[in-house]
């Protein structure tokens, strides 16, 4: 057996290939995976190809090793249904690998990103190595501190850039260093699970502010919060809302900006599809003092596992945000991060975002038009302004929860409403999403999904009677 990937690199072949293997393993129980010559041997791929998939299982936490033993596999376990939906977000994780090995890059730039980090590799194979830096490499914070940089009033340097080796990681060094635990912070849902996790975890007080369906914010009930006691933390997607893919109204974003100076309260802006707005908008953080406000992003939906390095931009709290990635002490790939940083400064990365944008505004719209003729009787559509997914209410008091539990054993993932909740909310409300670039038929999914509608609506029907 040779592995020949036809959209990538043999890597990205070999670590769906291990993906796949851990999946079949048994619920919580280790086991070891095959040495790194027999599986070289049997897909037809050198050792350091093996080696390199090993590694990017073991960063996530996948796989581990023992010395003079070998690489052991940690399957995911196998749970119930919680009642407030608790595990939903690790049960769709673990059916989105079971489908697709890993989730892909909503770009290709994996060629682009190889090809820089050979330059890097010849340039510095005649010069000392990059120096390691717990913040991360300051020639790629400097070209993220670019990225935000729009005006003079609203600009960010290096040392406002903070580095992890993904998402959850950089999430928790944050809320550890800005000292959560017992305070208060007021989260808009349908939100980030992985955020509202970390929340959670961090010990904060959680208050939940639901989004209406046009994306809108109850500005009312924003002051009351802010009147009752002191708020720590406002958390809110940047530009549109990620989840719903709605903007809320430039008189909305002018007001809450004016209630949180007056509250002097902070922002946190979840912009990790930021980008992926089909029209021009200005977010809430442009209307805020710099050191009020934290963006937090990520470059793995655009370069997937070959460069999963998330990112925080603040202006304030630098002495306990230094310290605290610090006391992590990450140790980031340098020449992998001053290649990520070349890719974004000669601007292929955003060479490629308008024929994104384009094409997941023409899937979303086709996807819309799909579930507006199949399953109008059930669900109603909300026409999204940006994104990866269609956000869809059903006409009926169904739990989404168990239609997600049909679809699971045949190998269909939808996003059930109270995956995007730390307290059980959207429950009538779900979230179906796109491929990015690629073509995905999306009929096998609605067929089965009209079916679980068919039966969740008698049961409760049978349920009333």
């Amino acid at each position: 057996m040779t592995i020949k990937s036809k959209t990538g690199f043999a890597y990205q072949a070999v670590y769906r290939y291990l993906s796949a293997l851990i999946e079949e393993g048994e619920p919580d129980v280790p086991f070891r995976l095959p040495s790194l010559r027999a599986l070289a041997g049997r897909l037809g791929v050198s050792v350091s190809t093996i080696q390199y998939s090993y590694t990017l299982l073991e960063r996530e936490g996948r796989v581990y090793a023992l010395a003079k033993s070998g690489y052991y596999a940690r399957p995911p376990a196998r749970v119930a249904l919680a009642p407030d939906g608790s595990d939903l977000l690790q049960r769709l994780q673990a059916g989105q690998r079971r489908q697709s090995g890993s989730l892909a890059p909503l770009l290709a730039l994996d060629g682009p990103l190889l090809r820089l980090e050979r330059q890097v590799q010849r340039q510095y194979a005649t010069l000392p190595g990059p120096a390691w830096n717990p913040c991360g490499d300051p020639e790629l914070r400097r070209a993220l501190a670019g990225r935000y940089t729009q005006s003079g009033a609203h600009q960010w340097h290096a040392d406002h850039v903070y580095l992890g080796s993904d998402l959850r990681g950089v999430l928790d060094i944050t809320f550890e260093a800005l000292g959560l635990a017992g305070q208060t912070v007021l989260v808009a849902t349908p939100g980030c699970p992985l955020i509202l996790q970390a929340l959670q975890l961090a010990g904060a007080n959680l208050v939940e502010l639901p989004l209406s369906d046009n994306g809108r914010l109850d500005l009312a009930a924003v002051r009351d919060q802010l009147n009752a006691g002191p708020v720590r933390l406002l958390v809110l997607d940047a530009v549109f809302g990620a989840v719903q893919g709605q903007c809320m109204p430039e008189d909305d974003l002018e007001a809450m900006a004016k209630l949180l100076n007056r509250h002097d309260v902070r922002l946190l802006e979840n912009d990790v599809q930021g980008e992926l707005c089909f029209s021009t908008a200005r977010p809430l953080r442009e209307r805020l003092a710099s050191h009020r406000v934290l963006i937090l992003g990520s470059l793995e939906p655009w370069l997937g596992a070959e460069a999963s390095f998330a990112y925080l931009v603040a202006g304030g709290a630098s002495k306990a945000l230094s310290a605290a990635f610090q006391r992590r002490a990450l140790r980031l790939p340098p020449l992998r991060q001053k290649a990520v940083a070349r890719l974004l400064q000669q601007g292929l990365l955003d060479e490629q975002l308008p024929a994104l944008r384009m094409r997941l505004q023409q899937q979303l719209w086709r996807l819309d038009r799909q579930v507006r003729s199949r399953l109008g009787r059930y669900l109603l559509a909300f026409h999204p302004v940006g994104g990866t997914g269609l956000w869809l209410r059903s006409r009926y008091p169904l739990d989404m929860r168990k239609v997600f539990e049909r679809l699971l054993p045949q190998g269909l993932l939808i996003e059930p409403g109270p995956l995007f909740s730390t307290q059980g909310l959207h429950e009538r409300y779900l979230r179906i999403g796109v491929q990015g670039l690629a073509e995905v038929s999306h009929g096998p999914l609605l067929n089965a999904l009209a079916q679980a509608l068919v039966e969740e609506h008698k049961g409760l029907a049978l349920a009333n009677h």
